[in-house]
């Protein structure tokens, strides 16, 4: 539970313990809530912020130390490109994207001289079962993807391999505070 403080601190002491050390968080913890926000219940924002914006913070610095002892080592914050558009029935999950994309940007300028790389990841419309509901319910939206996306396809779960063992590898020891978009074009596009 990414939104419970003493749950990450035990998670981070069991691998360490398990393992000796840690070299790499991937932040992927998240959800949505599709709602317009003039229907949204306060409660319902803050457990979207709390899941998608407070669980990487609190995940990053339960991490920093470990990484630290370790000599160094990899952030990867999975954000979405939603953190660079405005999403009209998603304020929650948007906001939430944009901060942890502005949290990747914060914690690389702070502990880069820790040689800690955080980076951020922007997946585009991904083929996911919550995908699967969202073509189901949203009319036209299978449609308007593929005719916005130059690769013409909705992306899959192994687009992301190589960016995230780049970005956990060695290779990417002077990148730090990057935000890479895997969406097939999508955000490159008018």
């Amino acid at each position: 539970d990414v939104t419970d403080e003493n749950a990450i601190t035990a998670l981070f002491a069991e691998v360490v313990a398990r393992y000796g050390r840690l070299d790499v968080l991937v932040n992927n913890a998240a959800m949505f809530l599709r709602r317009a926000p003039q229907d949204m219940q306060l409660a319902e924002w803050h457990d979207v912020m709390e899941a998608n914006a407070t669980g990487p913070f609190l995940c990053a610095r339960a991490a920093y130390p470990h990484l630290c002892a370790a000599g160094g080592g990899k952030i990867i914050n999975v954000a979405s490109l939603v953190s660079l558009f405005g999403v009209a029935h998603a304020a929650a999950y948007s906001a939430s994207k944009g901060a942890v994309l502005q949290l990747t940007r914060s914690l690389a300028t702070a502990w880069a001289a820790d040689r800690i790389q955080v980076n951020a990841i922007l997946p585009g419309w991904v083929d996911t079962p919550l995908t699967h509901d969202a073509r189901s319910s949203v009319p036209g939206l299978n449609d308007s993807v593929i005719a916005r996306t130059p690769a013409g396809r909705w992306g899959e779960i192994g687009d992301f391999e190589g960016i995230a063992v780049f970005l956990a590898s060695g290779a990417s020891d002077f990148i730090t505070g990057a935000a890479i978009a895997v969406d097939g074009g999508y955000s490159v596009q008018v």
